[in-house]
């Protein structure tokens, strides 16, 4: 897998672990900052290209850490 579909994967990760929070949420405010968080996600996941050769190395390097977090529950609430 190259770097820019390795950084995609991420971000699909990401998000994909963002809704499955939402979709749990104990509250309606706690849904709406989830969302609120993965918003710019969606749309930095739309916008990247495989030239963004430096934001992709950041993705790669940043968002592991980021999926754990959402993934314990660390995130929104």
């Amino acid at each position: 897998m190259d770097a820019y579909e390795q950084a995609r994967a991420l971000l699909n990760a990401v998000i994909a672990a963002y809704s499955g929070r939402i979709s749990t949420a104990p509250s309606p405010e706690a849904a709406r900052a989830l969302r609120e968080e993965r918003a710019p996600l969606l749309a930095e996941r739309d916008a990247l290209t495989a030239d963004d050769r430096i934001r992709i190395a950041e993705i790669i390097r940043e968002m592991p850490a980021r999926l754990a977090r959402v993934r314990e529950g660390d995130a929104g609430e």
